[in-house]
């Protein structure tokens, strides 16, 4: 929130924008940033390293390089750029501890590749005359729970009874849940709770009508996470709470593209 109210600020004093983070916890920042800070026409770009810079060997100066390239270039939207990858932010996960694999975007293409030539591809979103939307606010009380082999249906009532704005749960496969599940969605949607159902899969799409138990789950109000990563739905689901607590414009909101994050 500070990040974004920061930006604004500056807004219009700057053609692009380089935000120097921790990795960790980077595409939850670059989802957040998304969606506080829609209808951008220019970059924002956030970079970091493995190793810090005042150390023999680090990644952070051409990291550092790199992003602040990309903030002149032609690109209108919240991008991850380590190494020579352009990376739209909300699609971004962290997958691997190395210089050359650090961030993935596991179900959509780069925005374009670093080097001689320059590479940008049409899908990204590009600078044109728009108007900023802005809107910061964000509702941290939600759970993620990750379904698992003997998951106990009971936690998510304790979830419940811990007053919860929201909850995000990793199902199998493309979304399914066991049976006894299913009575803790109807559970959540009658109390005017959104439970989205998303999946473990590292690449892939949460299909609720694949199966039987996944179209249970849909029946029972269970929201669809598509194909967003587990980070920018985290972040997406808070902006959406802060902006309204009706399950029906939740569920709307959740289950439209706001800013590139999933695909319709």
């Amino acid at each position: 929130t500070q990040i974004a109210r920061k930006i604004h600020e500056l807004y219009d004093l700057y053609d692009g924008f380089v935000i120097a983070h921790g990795t960790d916890t980077m595409a939850y920042t670059a989802s957040a940033i998304s969606f506080a800070l829609q209808n951008l026409n220019k970059p924002i770009v956030l970079t970091g390293s493995l190793v810090p810079l005042n150390e023999i060997g680090s990644d952070g100066r051409n990291n550092l390089i790199y992003a602040c390239l990309t903030a002149t270039l032609d690109i209108a939207e919240v991008c991850i750029v380590l190494s020579n990858h352009i990376i739209r932010g909300n699609r971004a996960k962290k997958f691997h501890e190395s210089f050359s694999a650090l961030f993935h975007s596991p179900n959509f293409p780069v925005l374009g590749e670093l080097g001689r030539p320059i590479k940008l591809e049409d899908w990204r979103l590009k600078r044109r005359d728009r108007k900023l939307k802005y809107e910061p606010r964000f509702d941290s009380n939600i759970s993620v729970l990750k379904l698992f082999p003997g998951f106990d249906p009971a936690i998510i009532d304790k979830v419940l009874a811990r007053k919860a704005h929201g909850i995000i749960l990793e199902g199998f496969g493309p979304g399914n849940v066991p049976s006894n599940i299913i009575m803790q969605i109807d559970k959540c949607s009658k109390r005017g709770i959104p439970l989205v159902l998303a999946n473990q899969m590292e690449k892939g799409i949460t299909n609720l009508t694949s199966y039987a138990v996944g179209f249970e789950a849909f029946e029972a109000g269970a929201i669809s996470s598509k194909d967003m990563t587990t980070e920018a739905c985290v972040a997406k689901l808070m902006w959406v709470l802060a902006q309204t607590r009706k399950l029906s414009e939740v569920k709307k909101l959740m289950e439209s593209d706001l800013a590139g994050e999933m695909s319709i």
